[in-house]
């Protein structure tokens, strides 16, 4: 259940609101909980890296790719 008087926000406010709440929960990510499975994925990731099986790009490459994606979506 949003806070009272959430609902009452606008978009942008709502959006701010929930950006400053998660700004915080950020603050202590170690107190986020992760999920048994979570965890298993991200240690099989994190072997392959250093194994040199994963794969890679740059987050120029990665960004031109998606905004590639989004311009043809809206087409």
């Amino acid at each position: 259940m949003p806070p009272p008087g959430f609902d009452d926000l606008s978009s942008a406010e709502k959006l701010d609101y929930v950006q400053a709440l998660w700004d915080r929960v950020a603050l202590h990510p170690e107190a986020a909980p992760a999920l048994e499975w979570h965890r298993g994925i991200i240690a099989d990731r994190l072997a392959a890296h250093r194994a040199g099986q994963g794969s890679s790009r740059s987050w120029e490459e990665a960004r031109r790719d998606l905004l590639s994606r989004l311009r043809a979506a809206q087409r």
